[in-house]
């Protein structure tokens, strides 16, 4: 057996015990069309906060979680049979080289990590750009989706997004 540390992971992201996933398939023109609307309501503002800005700021700003589905996000429970695969995914580790895009992310894609009934962690996804938005984490997650991990994830996500 190998004690080569170099290349193993060095921290999970999160120590969870269920998963709730919100997707939304609204389209670029449509998020764009709300965050330039001057006069838009509460819950425009809200939606255009969660898929193009910084909503949530923190772990501990866990209110915007009501409002997912009020804003059109579809919620599935992601069954434990696939925390496996997804604990690949959401660990510290090491890549060949970091890939960056340039381009607006849409965070049409959030995971909301449980622990018991306590959310212990966030991550919003942009599946077009690989970007993310990762909070409640002491892992680096800087070099989270490399190698190939957001298409995995997509993946793996998937057929939830068919129920």
């Amino acid at each position: 057996m190998s004690t080569d540390n170099a290349t193993q992971p060095s921290e999970q992201f999160f120590e969870y015990d269920a998963i709730d996933y919100y997707q939304t398939n609204v389209d670029d023109i449509e998020v764009i069309g709300a965050y330039r609307n001057r006069s838009k309501s509460e819950l425009d503002s809200f939606k255009s906060g969660i898929i193009l800005r910084n909503i949530p700021d923190s772990i501990s700003d866990l209110a915007f979680i009501d409002k997912l589905e009020a804003v059109g996000f579809k919620k599935s429970i992601v069954d434990e049979s696939l925390f496996q695969s997804i604990d690949t995914i959401f660990m510290e580790k090491s890549c060949s080289g970091k890939v960056e895009y340039a381009c607006s992310h849409f965070y049409r894609d959030v995971l909301i990590f449980k622990k018991g009934t306590k959310v212990i962690g966030t991550a919003k996804i942009c599946f077009s750009c690989k970007a993310h938005q990762i909070k409640g984490t002491k892992a680096h997650t800087s070099l989270f989706g490399q190698d190939g991990d957001y298409k995995t994830l997509e993946k793996i996500l998937e057929p939830l997004t068919k129920e």
